[in-house]
């Protein structure tokens, strides 16, 4: 089994080995992979954090030992929440994306400064992705889907969940009504419950927070998402999950 460590600010994961091919993901500087198997130019890689698997450029990740690797998953992990500055010894800057792991930073021969990399909070952080455009397979603030902003938002808090709405739905447990709800709580929506389509964040005062056009803050009623532009109810709620 060969072992990586992407060592590129954010690069795209792919659905097939082409670059025409759909993006169904990211991956952030600093996380670790698992190589499956090589073709061409690309990597079919599985996320350490993640289990996720798709194709990606062989020349967009290091490979490491498995001795490294080893090491490298047994240290305590540090998100940042915000883009950060970081620099090699040779002085050449390069700006990760909230979410990336810079706990990684010291081996990969990077340095960065302390201050300001965590907030507990998670209704804090997710505000801080608001506006942020919606982008299929995407998890920063230029560009991200539902459930990746959900899984960077709660991995910046320190949980870990799967990349997929579908997959989200089954984590933690389920209430029994909307009125059991509260902030930091994961709400789901669908055609049926077996169609999980769509993921938000329960924040504040029976509000929402979510990617669809952009991230933006809406209502929770019993249905489900009260645009509050339009006045419509824009997706139908399925279930409500608490994770944390």
């Amino acid at each position: 089994m060969q072992y990586g460590i992407i060592n590129l600010n954010l690069i795209a994961v792919r659905k097939n080995n082409s670059a025409k091919s759909e993006m169904i993901s990211q991956f952030f500087f600093g996380e670790l992979i698992k190589v499956i198997k090589k073709k061409d130019n690309w990597s079919l890689v599985v996320s350490k954090i993640d289990n996720y698997e798709g194709w990606i450029r062989s020349s967009q990740f290091l490979p490491i030992s498995d001795k490294d690797y080893s090491k490298l998953i047994n240290q305590k992990k540090r998100f940042c929440h915000s883009e950060l500055l970081i620099q090699n010894e040779e002085k050449i800057n390069c700006t990760v994306p909230s979410g990336s792991l810079i706990s990684n930073c010291k081996y990969l021969g990077y340095s960065y400064d302390l201050d300001n990399v965590s907030i507990n909070d998670l209704e804090e952080i997710s505000m801080t992705f608001i506006n942020s455009p919606y982008l299929w397979g995407g998890k920063t603030k230029f560009g991200i889907d539902c459930s990746g902003f959900v899984q960077t938002v709660y991995k910046i808090y320190g949980k870990i969940l799967p990349r997929d709405a579908n997959q989200q739905a089954h984590e933690g447990f389920k209430l029994s009504n909307i009125s059991k709800s509260k902030p930091g709580d994961l709400a789901f929506f669908g055609k049926t419950l077996k169609k999980i389509t769509h993921v938000g964040i329960i924040i504040s005062e029976n509000k929402i927070i979510h990617s669809s056009g952009k991230v933006r803050v809406d209502k929770l009623v019993q249905l489900g998402i009260l645009n509050c532009d339009s006045n419509e109810i824009t997706h139908k709620l399925q279930s409500i999950r608490r994770v944390i």
